[in-house]
This record gives structure tokens, sequence and C-alpha cells, in this order.
């Protein structure tokens, strides 16, 4: 795993309010990012998907799924795209592997995503401050060879995305991992997760109110009831 640089402060919190008292909360300037696992890469989904010093494959991949992705994609949805740009967050929602990386306004938000699972693992939240972050020109950039990391938001009508306050990071180089705009990493250790699920849960951070479908909503429904009933259940 690529080293963090020692420029990133790092901070080892044990609760919300400890994570909290850790923020300066620039609610439009400051984005974060949770994964339940310290060994996770912060890089996207492509990029980790093949060996070192195989970018070309990786590139020509990553196109020919996305070509073939917005040839059949219409069958299923009655959502329609009306650039690359559009069909790429389309991709990057229901699970293609896409150089985009999901990012968030909320630091609670990512906080879920970093305690949400793996329980025997320290979680992480990276803080970033995208100075050096680029502005994408849907009428003259192109995604696939778009020079800089570009911040792009995608359209709030998804609820989803709305729910997250997110956005996201489109990555020239998506098999490399990148902290160049990283200035804080946050250790959640794996004895802590429990108990800070239990809150954000408490103030509303659900599964289902992050990823609300019917399925997290029965999920949802089904943990609030065994923790009542959890004394008669094997």
């Amino acid at each position: 795993m690529k080293e963090t640089p020692d420029i990133i402060k790092t901070v080892v919190v044990n609760s919300i309010e400890d994570f909290l008292s850790e923020q300066k909360l620039y609610s439009e300037t400051d984005y974060f990012r949770g994964h339940s696992s310290v060994d996770y890469k912060l890089k996207p989904f492509i990029g980790r998907l093949f060996k070192d010093g195989e970018e070309q494959s990786m590139l020509q991949f990553e196109k020919n799924i996305f070509e073939d992705f917005k040839q059949k994609s219409p069958m299923f949805t009655d959502t329609r795209p009306r650039s690359d740009l559009e069909y790429l967050y389309l991709a990057q929602h229901y699970g293609l592997p896409t150089r985009l990386l999901d990012w968030t306004y909320n630091p609670l938000v990512a906080l879920y995503f970093a305690c949400c699972s793996n329980p025997d693992n320290d979680g992480v939240v990276f803080r970033c401050f995208p100075y050096i972050i680029k502005e994408f020109d849907l009428s003259t950039d192109d995604i696939f060879s778009y020079p800089g990391i570009a911040l792009l938001a995608p359209n709030l009508t998804n609820v989803r995305y709305k729910n997250q306050n997110g956005l996201f990071f489109l990555y020239p180089k998506p098999w490399e991992e990148n902290y160049q705009s990283v200035t804080n990493k946050y250790i959640i250790p794996a004895g802590s997760k429990g108990q800070m699920m239990n809150k954000l849960n408490k103030i509303g951070f659900t599964r289902s109110f992050i990823m609300p479908s019917l399925d997290n909503l029965c999920k949802d429904i089904v943990e609030q009831y065994k923790i009542r009933f959890q004394r008669h259940m094997k």
C-alpha cells in the first residue's frame, strides 16, 4: 500500500464527539471519504482491478465496458443521459467500475462508511481540501483524457446523492493512489465502530437514509426489531 504522505495529519478518534471536535466544518470547501478498512486503497474502482504496469490494458477495459454500458443501459432504465459525463454518473451509481471516486461534504456520511462494515478492521476517514482541483468543461473536455483531478457535482434529483451530500472526483490516473489534496486522516478503531454506528443511527444516519431503497429499508427495520427481540432469537 502506498504510504500516506507525512504532511497529512493522522488522528485516532473513538467517538462521534471526538471526530466532530476535529472538524472546522467548512461546508463548501472540505470534502470527506470513509473506508471501512484502513487497508483499502484511495483510488477509483477501475484502478483497483489491474496489476501494476497494466495501465494500457486498464484503459482499454474501461473504455470497452463504458461503451457497452451506454449501448445497453437504455433497456433497463428510463433515465436518458445527455452526455458521456451523465452516463458516467449513471454507471458509477449502478456499480460499473469507473475513474470516479465518491466524496461528500458531510463528515458524518463519511464516518458512516468508515463504521458500517468490516467490524474487525480499523476504519478511516479522509478529509480533503481541493486546492489543486481543476474545473471540468462539459463542452470541450473528455472524461478519458482530462489532465488533472476534476471535481464533479452529480444531479441532486437522485435522492442518494442528495442524502449523502455527495460529489465525485474524476482521476486522470485511476491506477494511482493520490493524496495531493488530502489534509487529514482519522483512524476509527475497530472496537469503537459499534457504538459510533449506534449513535449515527440514532441521529438518522441509517442504511436506508444513506442508500435509499426498499431492500435497505427492510434491513433497517429488521435490525431495529432484532434488538427488541434479541433474547428470544437464535
